[in-house]
């Protein structure tokens, strides 16, 4: 079974820039994570901005997690992923809350779990505006 999860990108104090994806574009093949993941090879990752409490993205995991690949001591592991959905501008992306779940959720957590319904609204709310 597909799994779906809120990944943030990003931090409050270190956002993400308004037209990431002239500079951050790395994020739509690859992804970190502080510790291994639970996350598996055709999970689907909904990239929210941490500093904008928007949702930016949805990408699809293509491998196995992996410590091999990072070279930073803040995200030692990764994840290899394919873009289905992309905002390349924040100003147009959907807030977080337009898929249900709350900015606070995500406080301290790399990426939380979400349901059936939060992916399905985020999907929705991406492609209404998405390229």
């Amino acid at each position: 079974m597909r799994g779906h999860w809120l990944k943030g990108i990003g931090h409050a104090g270190g956002s993400i820039p308004e037209a990431w994806l002239a500079e951050r574009a790395s994020v739509l093949s690859r992804t970190g994570f502080p510790r291994r993941p639970r996350i598996a090879p055709g999970d689907r990752l909904v990239y929210y901005a941490a500093g904008w409490r928007r949702v930016f993205a949805i990408v699809e995991v293509v491998a196995e997690p992996t410590d091999r690949v990072s070279g930073s001591a803040r995200w030692p592991w990764t994840v290899d992923v394919e873009p289905l959905l992309v905002i390349p501008h924040m100003e147009n992306a959907p807030p977080v809350e337009a898929i249900g779940v709350a900015a606070r959720s995500m406080s301290q957590q790399s990426h939380i779990r979400l349901s059936e319904e939060h992916y399905s609204r985020a999907v929705e709310a991406l492609a209404g505006v998405a390229l």
